[in-house]
């Protein structure tokens, strides 16, 4: 059931008194009215750049009059504009009245966090939770195109907004999925034309199948051997079984099955040749500060395994305090890294070249080369792709239409109030540099949102992008998100990508 709060003529959830903060819908696109001017709140000329000022305009059915209130706390929100996917802040962080509003890519900061207001009249009021100013149209002007500030309360009507609800879904909804292989975190897909089956794999050493992309069912066609205690306590198959011989040491105890096995993160795939590589994350355990992990590399000539143990690309360990761990296997931690050795994805660029990014939250993501056909790390030069204060993490680039195109979830996964959601870039080289649709660089924070929560889908995020040849090649979004319909179930989504006529993606329903 939707989600419709806080609009005209529609249940309000908390009781009408004055200056009470509203808890707005999330899951439908309003338009915002001025009560002074009866004009709505829209995007000069709806553009499409960065900074590009606020201001009222007649309704004139354009989508830059559109609006979607996504949490990002308890009654705070990012509010985002449904035609450029940048959201509403205050130019330059100010704190000074007068100060005007703007579009920004979400870069995460307090500025373009907002509160709603019910006054006493019954009419609303948008604060700025950085400054504590209300928005306001300058002057109170009566005119299209007139600019929207900040201001103290003033009483005026011109501080005072009406929300009108369009009935309309800010996103497409998933493709329909079922079967026990749906719950999974950090997806990745392929469809392998031998099997003639779709493969998903996913954190915790989740394997699933499916012949249609709707129903998945947990692979259980795995050797004893193989499956250990996934097989004979979970009933399912792993990923890669049994353990590597040379993980031993990365997680004392084991972090999974009562100490039985090692937990893998966030797997990514990439065939050449018939040849399936395997990049894999472990989180080192016990966990004393974080940012202490590996990506290794394992390969096989089917999707589903047995894998063979390749090596690792590279490690780190952030923590400074206790020395790093020592084994066998030359993980070669040095202490201090400033990187984060997690979720790798490799890829192929436009020239058949390896590559792998990488990276999450502690100096944003990277990318560096690999070697065929081993998908070892091919020498010690890493780019930097993005890099987001507030937090961004499980970075995934796809080439395709003549671009690099470049996906990552940001802000808190893994609850089911999580306001994580994906955003996009893309670059005519693969180091990049990458650029959001509104201009801004990746790497001083920017970002095009792709999907936010919606409906039922909360903290969509830990996604990856594949070129489905089984459905007309199309480009394929697969997430994961947090069932609100389902007790917050992280459930698997499905989307097709499409793009506009100058190249950049939006989703579509399957």
């Amino acid at each position: 059931m939707k989600q419709i709060f806080a609009c005209l003529a529609i249940w309000i959830p908390l009781a009408v008194t004055a200056h009470a903060q509203v808890t707005m819908g999330y899951s439908v696109e309003y338009k915002i009215k001025n009560v002074n001017s009866g004009l709505v709140l829209g995007v000069s000329g709806a553009s499409q750049t960065v900074g590009a000022d606020l201001v009222q305009w007649a309704d004139n059915g354009t989508a830059d009059h559109l609006w979607h209130f996504m949490p990002i706390g308890t009654n705070v929100y990012n509010i985002e504009n449904m035609n450029s996917h940048q959201i509403m802040t205050i130019s330059g962080a100010s704190t000074s009245n007068g100060a005007l509003a703007v579009q920004w890519s979400d870069s995460g900061t307090t500025n373009n966090n907002w509160q709603v207001i019910q006054a006493s009249d019954g009419n609303y009021l948008i604060k700025n939770v950085n400054s504590g100013l209300y928005l306001e149209v300058t002057g109170d002007s009566l005119l299209d195109t007139a600019t929207i500030g900040q201001w103290s309360a003033t009483g005026t009507t011109g501080q005072e907004w009406t929300f009108v609800n369009t009935g309309t879904d800010p996103y497409p909804t998933p493709h329909t999925v079922t079967g026990n292989g749906i719950y999974v975190h950090d997806p990745y897909m392929l469809y392998d034309a031998v099997s003639a089956k779709y493969w998903l794999y996913g954190t915790h050493q989740t394997l699933a199948y499916s012949t249609d992309r709707t129903t998945w069912t947990y692979y259980t066609g795995c050797t004893t051997a193989q499956g250990g205690d996934w097989l004979s306590e979970d009933g399912r198959c792993p990923i890669i079984g049994p353990d590597f011989t040379q993980w031993t040491g990365l997680q004392v105890p084991k972090s999974d099955n009562s100490g039985g096995n090692t937990d893998l993160w966030a797997p990514s795939l990439m065939e050449v040749g018939g040849v399936f590589y395997q990049a894999y994350s472990i989180p080192i355990e016990p966990d004393t500060v974080g940012g202490e992990a590996i990506i290794g590399m394992a390969w096989s000539n089917y999707p589903y395994g047995p894998w063979n143990y390749n090596g690792w690309d590279i490690a780190s360990w952030s923590n400074t305090t206790n020395t790093p761990i020592t084994g066998n296997y030359g993980w070669d931690f040095v202490e201090g890294t400033t990187y984060n050795a997690i979720d790798g994805a490799p890829f192929t660029d436009a020239s058949g070249n390896w590559w792998m990014a990488f990276g999450s939250w502690y100096d944003g993501t990277h990318l560096f080369q690999l070697t065929n056909p081993t998908g070892l790390r091919a020498n010690s030069t890493m780019y930097s792709i993005a890099y987001r204060g507030a937090g961004e993490e499980g970075p995934f680039i796809i080439y395709t239409n003549g671009y690099y195109y470049y996906f990552a979830p940001i802000n808190a996964c893994c609850s089911s109030t999580s306001d994580y959601r994906t955003i996009y870039g893309r670059a005519t080289s693969v180091t990049g540099p990458y650029y959001d649709r509104g201009g801004l660089a990746l790497t001083d924070g920017g970002g095009t949102i792709l999907i936010s929560t919606h409906d039922n889908i909360v903290g969509p995020g830990g996604g990856s992008v594949f070129i489905d040849s089984h459905n007309n090649n199309a480009v394929t979004f697969v997430y994961h998100y947090y069932d609100s319909n389902n007790s917050g179930t992280p459930t698997l989504g499905i989307n097709t990508i499409k793009f506009t006529s100058d190249g950049w993606p939006y989703l579509t329903s399957n």
